[in-house]
């Protein structure tokens, strides 16, 4: 009988120590969780801060001048990484279907820019990213889209933008299109240097590579390993 109580009493002393753990690490994760959050949410407010700074230095330069072009440029980077960011670290968006995700996150490009009217069509196989692949993916889509709105559609309100998402055997494959005039042959020296350099680097963190094709219309793909 002794043993008995003994044997019991030590188990109940084991279960007890083991509930007191787990209810401090689950309060220590959830503060971890609350401390990330409002870091990711500091974060993007300081991009917006960033860019609305940018905005008033930009009118104080003459319309047109090449740094009134450099300003609208890193501003419009910075509100389209503001928006991102604020998606991929929205628990809601993020466990969303990945052309769900990019469906309402380039939806919402499309809103704030010039030519509302542009139809978004997205078609996404099933889809398993990383956060980390997730993020970069996501500034690659948003770059493209952004400079689709910014040049396929001039002297026009509307027109397409496509984006298509398969996996073939261990590959993934994005691609961004539109209906506009399609990509000039000076690609390589035209003021859009910047946004091939940083595209070009976010593929490299994938591991992949961008494929640029020429036709009626720009067509841009990201080839990266699942």
């Amino acid at each position: 009988m002794a043993i008995f109580v003994f044997t019991a009493a030590l188990e109940l002393y084991v279960i007890r120590t083991l509930n007191l753990a787990i209810n401090a690490l689950s309060e220590s994760r959830e503060r971890a969780n609350t401390l990330f959050r409002e870091l990711q949410h500091r974060v993007a407010n300081n991009l917006q801060f960033v860019a609305s700074f940018l905005w008033l230095r930009r009118k104080s330069l003459p319309a047109g001048s090449a740094g009134a072009k450099a300003l609208d440029a890193a501003r419009a980077r910075l509100d389209m990484m503001s928006r991102v960011h604020r998606r991929l670290h929205d628990p809601s968006s993020v466990e969303q279907p990945i052309g769900d995700y990019l469906r309402s996150l380039c939806g919402d490009l499309i809103q704030a820019s010039d030519t509302p009217d542009v139809r978004l069509i997205v078609r996404a196989d099933p889809a398993i990213l990383s956060l980390e692949a997730l993020m970069s993916v996501s500034l690659i889509v948003a770059e493209l889209v952004t400079n689709s709105l910014k040049h396929a559609f001039k002297g026009r309100k509307d027109g397409e933008i496509s984006i298509g998402i398969t996996l073939d055997g261990g590959t993934y494959a994005v691609t961004v299109a539109d209906d506009g005039p399609g990509i000039p042959e000076n690609v390589a020296t035209t003021t859009g240097r910047l946004g091939r350099g940083i595209l070009d680097s976010l593929a490299r963190q994938l591991g992949g590579q961008i494929c640029y094709e020429r036709g009626s219309g720009a067509r841009v793909r990201l080839i990266f390993p699942a």
